[in-house]
């Protein structure tokens, strides 16, 4: 069964001055630029994606001790359809010790483990895979997917509940994104994770709005690198 979410005007604002004012502490972004990055035409799912993207980026500078800040682009809308590197769109730049560290894209296709490793061109169907948010390796070129190495942090977003057909694509995006290993260091020292049983060590993350079954799935995930997060609207 599926379940169609209706928000009233009342708490799709009340969602939009949260996004807000966490852009406004944690990146510095204006609010009135910061309305102007969230006007989806796909309002629900969308304003969950930036509730979450938003959510990161407060972790990233609160628990990681990293700086944040928005890239301007001629466009001032967040990127709301998957496809390759587009810096024409807003973007994050994060930043430590001075440094540029990586880079905090929305909706970006990457090329997967078995088209890099059979040498595809990257553009049949099975070459790549969409993710919500990603962190990434400063300098992947534009009209680009970044490859698996180039991946610090993946996160899926749902504004749903955990089912097992979600948990089987996140497995399957996982594989695609590395192997299993002993744990190995990650880009982070504190958060999400210092270690990952990955290869490449990428932080592979689900964020869940609603928590029913989430602990039914959490542990296992966690054997494959995949961490469950739930996040309410």
């Amino acid at each position: 069964m599926i379940i169609i979410q209706i928000m009233t005007s009342a708490e799709i604002n009340k969602i939009k001055n949260k996004i807000v004012q966490v852009l406004k502490t944690h990146s510095h972004v204006s609010p009135s630029r910061g309305r102007k990055l969230i006007q989806f035409k796909d309002m629900v799912g969308k304003l969950y994606e930036a509730e979450v993207l938003a959510e990161i980026i407060k972790n990233l500078v609160t628990k990681e001790g990293l700086r944040v800040s928005l890239h301007g682009s001629g466009n001032l809308i967040l990127k709301a359809k998957g496809g390759p590197i587009n810096r024409s769109f807003p973007y994050f730049d994060v930043w430590k010790n001075g440094q540029l560290f990586a880079e905090l894209f929305n909706d970006i296709y990457f090329n997967t483990l078995s088209s890099v490793s059979i040498g595809n061109s990257g553009n049949l169907k099975g070459d790549y895979h969409e993710l919500d948010i990603v962190l990434l390796r400063p300098g992947v070129k534009d009209s680009d997917k970044p490859k698996p190495d180039q991946i610090y942090l993946a996160v899926e977003c749902k504004n749903t509940t955990l089912k097992k057909n979600l948990i089987r694509e996140l497995l399957g995006f996982r594989r695609e994104l590395s192997y299993l290993s002993m744990p190995l260091q990650t880009e982070f020292i504190h958060w999400p994770v210092s270690f990952i049983a990955a290869q490449p060590p990428s932080v592979h993350m689900f964020y869940i709005s609603r928590s029913k079954y989430l602990n039914e799935f959490k542990k296992n995930c966690e054997v494959f690198g995949i961490l469950l997060e739930h996040h309410p609207m």
